[in-house]
């Protein structure tokens, strides 16, 4: 990786101070415990997976300081389970990463994704499959604590959101394999759809004990208002990650990679489908 900074912080305009939750502490003590007794830390050996994070890595990406600025005003249970479900998400990013991404497995990535609803069910009586690594350890615990309080509307919103976001998994190590760049059309696209802006919206939704109505959830107003915010999430987050994502993970699926691309020509192939059957 380059010893030179991927980027350079410009002076953004403030209208208001950030403001962090005073429940921090507890959160990060928190999440931490929650991380072992999942297996993302102190991987277990019969999970027969690579212990992804460490400790020390762990500490440093400090998941329990991001929620906190996020949601200042969240109380601290709920500012534990958020945080708890940060902590997955990117777990499960990094995880699908070193197992499948790097090794190039469509096969093995795919039945894996596959296996991830099963631990997401919509009628709470429904007894999910018995886990066998930490992602699916993870999600059957946080789904669990998520969903009891919340509408079936909202939780086959939230079921949705949760799909997407891992289905893209699957796009993009297709487009890995490829070695395809998507055109700018199809990649603004996929990210609205299966960015983690969606997701987290649903979070905020949870985070302040209130639900969105479908009939206004769905309405183009609402839609437009959140496919602005993901645009405005993901693009941001291609021009910080772009060093780490293209030049360390290999990754294609890059905002700043899909915009050199579209002006050469011979970069990219076939169209790929960025949802399977």
């Amino acid at each position: 990786m380059s010893s030179d900074p991927p980027f350079e912080l410009p002076e953004f305009y403030l209208g208001w101070p950030a403001r962090l939750n005073p429940n921090v502490e507890v959160a990060r003590e928190h999440t931490k415990k929650w991380a072992r007794e999942m297996g993302i830390l102190d991987t277990p050996d019969a999970d027969n997976t690579p212990e992804v994070w460490d400790s020390a890595k762990f500490d440093a990406m400090d998941y329990a300081l991001l929620c906190s600025y996020t949601h200042p005003d969240t109380p601290a249970a709920e500012l534990d389970l958020v945080t708890d479900w940060y902590v997955w998400v990117f777990y499960f990013d990094d995880h699908f990463l070193d197992v499948f991404k790097r090794s190039g497995d469509e096969v093995g990535g795919r039945a894996y994704l596959e296996r991830l609803p099963l631990f997401m069910p919509l009628e709470l009586a429904t007894t999910p499959p018995e886990p066998s690594n930490p992602v699916e350890r993870g999600l059957a615990d946080l789904w669990y604590r998520t969903v009891p309080s919340k509408t079936l509307a909202w939780r086959r919103r939230f079921f949705v959101a949760t799909k997407h976001l891992l289905d893209e998994s699957d796009w993009e190590l297709r487009n890995i394999n490829a070695d395809r760049v998507a055109n700018p059309i199809e990649y603004i696209e996929m990210r609205r759809k299966v960015g983690g802006a969606p997701w987290s919206a649903h979070l905020v939704e949870h985070a302040n004990f209130v639900e969105v109505p479908d009939r206004v959830s769905d309405s183009r107003p609402l839609r437009v208002l959140k496919e602005s915010f993901a645009d405005a999430v993901h693009l941001r987050n291609d021009l910080f990650s772009y060093d780490r994502e293209v030049n360390d993970e290999g990754e294609l699926s890059n905002c700043v990679l899909v915009s050199s691309a579209s002006s050469t020509s011979g970069r990219s192939k076939r169209p790929i489908s960025p949802t399977r059957s």
